[in-house]
């Protein structure tokens, strides 16, 4: 069973959402991106988990960057998950700097555990890799 091109939708963005939120501070709504008790994690260098936790991330990035860091989310993959109403998204991510006219800081792997509850499509396992 494959995935359904609104639901292929809805994940997209969500993701948008997601950057949205963590740059510019948002912190309840990027929590909102995730499952109740779900999980940020950076391979090696730290792990998030529940929204209270979740909902600090964007104000530590406020903080590093000022600001002026721009998350984007690219070559988005969305395969079904191994139950119903789940699903496996692989994607790329960038972060730039923009205090200085723009730099690369960045640039990750994501895997993505999701899942759809009441019709909302939200992260359950995000495992960001950083490539190099």
């Amino acid at each position: 069973m494959g995935i359904e091109i609104t639901d292929r939708i809805a994940i997209q963005e969500l993701l948008a959402r997601y950057c949205h939120a963590v740059d510019h501070d948002d912190g309840d709504g990027w929590a909102d991106c995730f499952a109740p008790a779900g999980v940020f994690e950076i391979y090696g260098t730290a792990r998030l988990e529940g929204r209270e936790q979740l909902r600090g991330m964007p104000r530590a990035v406020a903080e590093q960057g000022g600001g002026k860091w721009r998350h984007q989310i690219t070559s988005i993959v969305v395969d079904p998950g191994s139950a119903p109403a789940t699903a496996i998204v692989r994607a790329y991510g960038l972060v730039t700097d923009w205090r200085e006219g723009g730099k690369f800081l960045t640039f990750t792997d994501y895997e993505l555990n999701m899942r759809c509850e009441d019709g909302a499509w939200r992260i359950v396992h995000l495992l960001a890799t950083a490539c190099g």
